[in-house]
């Protein structure tokens, strides 16, 4: 029997694939059969599906992913003149035990900070002048006696002392300024030209001397990216001149800045390459947009995503994760032991707050990455090391249901691909929430990747499409693929027409009123009366007929609110309910005639989620995952194939994480130290699987289980923070 967690309603699932990856088409029991073995030849494809079943897929690179380190610590230390003595109290083996005592398997230390200071004798300097010992050396030496993989961190474009000491390198403004704080400011970021060749000449010795001389596994770049959208250094205008371009054109300038980035990628990439072999690069790129023109020059992807500091929260790296491991690389999200952001010194999680971060990441199939800042006497704080000691060892114990488990997945959400542009528009992370808290297996796509293989396609509020790839998805709709267009994603992009109208879906303008109104019939919530629900970002005006059905329509007030016509303290009330429709249906195409994503970040107003959820229902009726778990729980699904080496059967995990956070002020982030379990959550995965023994991974029991329509259903009796049910083939 399906067990009432509490008064929410069924909830089901779908999910977001994988763009030119091989991909493993599935509708039988068995993922890797006959059907498998044809689509073998690198290309993305899929075979025929059941209809009675929910068609997923599987990217295989993630199988053969294998021995990266799963709990990394990103050491930060910088250290400015101010601080006298640096690394006074400094112990190698103490300091590497502490390391082992936190469960870390890899550390990022420091060759160069931000404020331009060496952590070694460097013969380019300076050496921070209150350094006595060789740091970085004796680091990778206690990391390397104890099997600790150590990368070196070093800070690019932001460098206190090479600003002031070239100001021929420093990015410049339009009006010939530069970013240096002003008198009686307290210095903040420098900006320096990645386009000024003399400057990433230096970067690249100062990157050879300390490859060289340490016996390193990789370097960690920071702010390896143009730290403003546009430079007007005398070089930058040089530069785009050059190429018969107007260096005060925007779109010259944000071509010419990318391709900086690009070439300082691929140049770091071969240099660290050709001077240790095997080594690796990363780069933290504030995770910019359009990984599919820079993945050739990335070793694997780092998501900097603190969840406590407002600037990130609890959605952006499920948001970035989704997005980043779609490009073959091995993706490490990275929160920090920080309540606020970097060097939050006395700032610490409790292991129930890093339990629920650090499950978040690997049921999203990245591996984790914790911010650490060592204070300046070089002693790692053992309360830091004592509570990761309890998390990274819950990580530890979880790591065979990891190793080269892959993500499976049903829907794709399209997002802009904009060089040097942040994925962090609030149209995508409203989506993004809204999909996570219906519990759907989804990845984020940019508009060139192979979205056709998904069951289902969503076109975000603000993201019109151009005419290649409106032709594409007509392909994809003709096929059998469901698309839910929302808002201005119904328009093309050159035109600001409609490519709907051969469903029944005409565009007649934006609604000249904001707020305007979601009108519904009676029961469209159950044993709801009909209500007229504020629509506060206004909405589009969309015409339907046939064979297009409305499902509910446009209210509209009397008048805006404005100094000439207003009444009461908000907007004007309901007036009268317009041709015009808010949801409609066609087939498998569904529209959604207002900013959904955008007023869900905003508002968060649940029939916003309603809204999705009825048309996600209509049009994809059986998703991956069924469930009763409220919408705070977090919910994945993974894949491992059969493993002789690792004693491994065929098997899919359905990951839960469950959200419980305590009462926030309007001040602070969320908060999760005091965890309410939830009990008897019904789980029904959707694959149509014969011979499956099902256990839970984190209590380690048994789970009885039945088949019932294509798929298997099971309740787990009690989850506090995080589970991980597996579903184990030929194992009964």
């Amino acid at each position: 029997m399906k067990k009432a967690i509490n008064r929410r309603h069924f909830l089901t699932t779908l999910g977001a694939g994988i763009g030119s990856a091989q991909v493993i088409s599935l509708h039988s029991c068995t993922s890797y059969g006959s059907e498998n073995r044809q689509n073998q030849s690198g290309k993305s494809g899929s075979q025929s599906f059941s209809s009675k079943a929910p068609k997923f897929r599987i990217d295989e690179r993630f199988t053969e992913m294998k021995g990266i380190p799963w709990r990394k610590i990103h050491l930060d230390f910088h250290n400015t003149h101010h601080i006298g003595k640096i690394a006074e109290s400094f112990d190698a083996d103490q300091w590497g035990d502490q390391l082992l005592a936190g469960n870390v398997d890899s550390i990022v230390t420091f060759a160069k900070d931000m404020h331009g200071n060496f952590y070694y004798p460097s013969k380019y300097g300076p050496v921070h002048p209150g350094l006595s010992i060789d740091l970085l050396g004796e680091q990778v030496k206690a990391c390397k006696e104890r099997d600790i993989k150590v990368y070196a961190y070093y800070c690019c474009a932001w460098d206190h002392n090479l600003t002031y000491k070239h100001p021929e390198w420093n990015m410049r403004k339009r009006d010939g300024s530069d970013y240096l704080p002003k008198e009686g400011e307290t210095p903040d970021w420098t900006a320096m030209c990645l386009g000024n060749k003399d400057f990433v000449d230096l970067m690249a010795d100062h990157v050879t001397e300390f490859m060289t001389n340490y016996e390193l596994d990789g370097a960690w770049l920071d702010m390896a990216i143009p730290i403003a959208p546009e430079c007007y250094c005398d070089e930058c205008l040089r530069r785009i001149r050059a190429k018969g371009k107007d260096p005060y054109n925007l779109e010259a300038q944000r071509e010419h800045q990318n391709k900086s980035m690009l070439d300082f990628h691929k140049r770091m990439k071969e240099l660290v390459h050709a001077t240790r072999p095997g080594a690796q690069v990363d780069f933290n790129d504030w995770v910019y947009g359009k990984v599919s023109e820079r993945v050739g020059y990335l070793d694997n992807i780092d998501v900097e995503a603190l969840p406590t500091y407002p600037q990130w929260g609890y959605f952006y790296a499920p948001a970035q994760i989704r997005y980043q491991r779609n490009f073959g690389l091995p993706v490490f999200g990275m929160t920090g032991r920080f309540i606020g952001s970097w060097a939050d010194f006395g700032g610490l999680k409790t292991p129930e707050q890093f339990d629920v971060e650090l499950a978040s990441l690997v049921a999203n199939a990245a591996h984790c990455d914790v911010g650490d800042q060592m204070p300046p006497d070089g002693i790692l704080d053992k309360a830091v090391y004592h509570v990761l000691n309890k998390s990274f060892g819950r990580i530890k114990k979880m790591e065979p249901w990891l190793e080269q488990a892959a993500p499976v997945t049903e829907a794709a959400l399209m997002i802009p691909a904009i060089p040097l542009g942040h994925v962090n528009q609030p149209f995508i992370f409203g989506l993004v929430k809204l999909m996570m808290e219906m519990h759907l297996q989804f990845d984020l796509v940019e508009p060139e990747q192979d979205w056709e293989k998904y069951s289902l396609l969503i076109i975000p509020d603000d993201l019109m499409p151009d005419s290649k790839t409106v032709e594409r998805i007509h392909k994809f709709i003709s096929k059998g693929g469901s698309v839910i267009v929302c808002h201005n994603g119904g328009l093309q992009v050159d035109t600001k027409q409609s490519w709907l109208e051969k469903y029944g879906m005409k565009y007649e303008g934006d609604s000249p009123f904001k707020p305007a109104y979601y009108v519904t019939e009676d029961n469209f919530i159950d044993n709801m009366p009909s209500y007229e629900y504020v629509l506060y970002d206004g909405a589009s005006q969309w015409k339907v007929e046939s064979p297009a059905k409305s499902i509910s329509r446009l209210g509209v007030p009397k008048f805006n609110r404005s100094a000439e016509h207003f009444t009461s303290h908000r907007q004007t009330p309901y007036d009268h309910t317009t041709e015009y429709s808010t949801l409609a249906i066609s087939n498998g195409v569904g529209l959604i005639g207002f900013p959904v994503g955008k007023s869900y970040s905003g508002y968060g107003y649940w029939i916003y989620r309603e809204a999705f959820k009825h048309l996600v229902n209509k049009v994809l009726p059986q998703k991956l995952v069924e469930t009763n778990a409220p919408v705070s729980t977090e919910i994945t699904v993974s894949y491992q194939k059969a493993s002789a080496e690792e004693n491994r059967s065929e098997r899919y995990m359905v990951h839960i994480i469950n959200y419980s956070p305590v009462r926030k002020s309007p001040q602070h982030s969320e908060m999760h130290d005091d965890p309410v379990a939830l009990t008897d959550v019904y789980v029904k995965l959707n694959i149509p699987l014969q011979d499956v023994a099902v256990t839970t991974v984190v209590a380690g029991e048994r789970l009885k289980n039945r088949s019932m329509n294509n798929g298997i259903e099971v309740t787990v009796p009690r989850i506090l923070i995080s589970e991980i049910v597996c579903f184990e083939l030929n194992a009964v």
